[in-house]
């Protein structure tokens, strides 16, 4: 069996309501910092084999304390960093509907096949992964692994475990700063916790 302790990074200055906030590297704020504090210290009873971690900054500066205290090195998989939104990343919803009229309307007809301008389809971003976490669950099957990310990975990943496929994109939320539990066994998947710390 696999234990995945799914970690979402702590809080930046750019994680606001309302903010397409996905490829662009910006470390922790204070707040986020403190979170990942509180995040080591939780994790510490958790025996751990394997840390993976998302190429960008606040992933990275999440999981550096987790992989220090448990004297673990930090994988890092490029196809776990969060979608690139392109040139709408930084923008709130109001001004990218007012800048890019187009693209706007064609991604709320269908938010599947949403496509920012400059940046992923949500369909690639999807797909990317499902591949990368399939990958993960083939190498590491009998290993406890934390794998600190982006909540729309984590929301993908849940969603393809449990087969809700993209329509179960939005049936989860996942807090700054906490883990989840997934435990994987022979192609099934069980929440044992969500949220923690």
């Amino acid at each position: 069996m696999l234990k995945l302790y799914l970690i979402r990074h702590g809080e930046t200055d750019l994680n606001k309501p309302g903010i397409f906030f996905g490829n662009k590297d910006v470390g922790l704020n204070q707040i986020g910092k403190k979170q990942s504090e509180e995040l080591e210290k939780a994790m510490d009873n958790i025996e751990l084999d394997v840390i993976i971690s998302s190429p960008l900054r606040r992933c990275i500066e999440t999981a550096k304390g987790i992989a220090s205290r448990k004297g673990l090195v930090i994988n890092v998989f490029d196809e776990l960093r969060e979608m690139d939104f392109g040139l709408w990343e930084g923008y709130h919803y109001d001004d990218v509907a007012r800048l890019y009229p187009d693209e706007w309307k064609k991604g709320m007809e269908d938010w599947r096949s949403m496509h920012p301008t400059n940046g992923e389809c949500f369909k690639d971003f999807y797909s990317r992964v499902c591949n990368a976490i399939r990958t993960i669950i083939e190498s590491y099957d009998g290993k406890n692994v934390a794998l600190i990310t982006h909540v729309g990975c984590m929301r993908v990943i849940v969603s393809d475990l449990l087969g809700l496929k993209e329509e179960g994109f939005w049936n989860f939320y996942f807090e700054h700063g906490k883990y989840s539990l997934l435990e994987i066994e022979e192609g099934h998947c069980t929440i044992r916790k969500i949220n923690c710390l």
